[in-house]
Order: structure tokens, then C-alpha cells, then sequence
């Protein structure tokens, strides 16, 4: 779950984290018509979150979300908290390993363009796989329930 969290941070809404410098985990969050703004974070010591809002419902304007209202102050206050601290790595659990994959594919990337995902260890894409085809235009896309449609 971290490992997700993080890449909302680095390629994602909650991008204004990386202004830390160091390993965050985070998620944005913003209702309907714009009524509330969140972001929530952590790293390896501190958990903290924000929201932003009215007690009344009302919205706080066109596009305010949780990346634009919410994660600015989020990191103006861990950058208080987090100053005098030494940057942390989050340690990945026992039995997980990383393989760098290419997000059209899911297989393993040789490219510098792939992305890194953790898998439980002997559970990731091995050099000789084929699956999912090479025609799928994104893995992350992929609809696997046609797999089961076509048995």
C-alpha cells in the first residue's frame, strides 16, 4: 500500500510532496462540487492530514482540490516538522520484491522508462511470460474479465 501511496507522490495529484526531499506516501482527496479538499501523508515517522472546507456546505470554488488547496499546506507544516529530521526510506515488508515493469505491457522493462513495482516474491512477470498480450495498449487498463468471457 505504501509503495501505491508513494506514487501518487511521484507521478501523480499529490506531486507537491516531493518538495520534502524525501520518501512520502500520500492520497488527495476532493468531494463534489468542490465542498472539500483533503490530502493525507506520511512518511516513515509522522502521519498527518488536511482538510480544507466550510462547516456550512458550500463550495470552496471551481477546481479547488485536494492537490491545490489541501497539499500546499500539508507540506508547509511537514516541512516544520520534518526539518531537523533525517530522511527516512519506508522498508518494504518481508517477501516483497521490486522489478522494474513496462506499464504497456506489465511484463519486465529493460528500458529506463519502466516503472518499479513490488510483487510478493516469485509472483512477478518473468522474461519467458507472455501474458497479457503485447497488443494491450496499457496494462493498468487491461480488462481481465474479458479473460474469464472467453473460456
Amino acid at each position: 500500500m505504501t509503495n501505491l501511496l508513494e506514487g501518487v507522490v511521484q507521478n501523480g495529484t499529490g506531486w507537491k510532496a516531493k518538495a520534502l526531499g524525501r520518501p512520502v506516501a500520500a492520497k488527495t482527496g476532493t468531494t463534489d462540487q468542490f465542498l472539500d479538499a483533503w490530502f493525507i501523508g506520511y512518511t516513515q515517522e509522522c502521519i498527518t492530514g488536511v482538510w480544507v472546507g466550510f462547516d456550512d456546505e458550500r463550495s470552496l470554488g471551481e477546481n479547488e482540490t485536494g492537490s491545490r488547496a489541501a497539499s500546499p499546506i500539508w507540506v508547509t507544516f511537514m516541512s516544520g516538522i520534518l526539518k531537523d529530521r533525517s530522511v527516512k526510506d519506508f522498508p518494504p515488508p518481508e517477501g516483497i520484491e521490486f522489478m522494474k515493469i513496462d506499464p504497456k505491457t506489465g511484463q519486465i522493462s529493460l528500458e529506463k522508462e519502466g516503472i518499479l513495482e513490488c510483487f510478493k516474491e516469485g509472483t512477478g512477470p518473468s522474461q519467458k511470460d507472455s501474458f497479457p498480450p503485447k497488443t494491450t495498449r496499457d496494462f493498468f487498463k487491461f480488462d481481465f474479465n474479458l479473460l474469464n468471457k472467453s473460456k
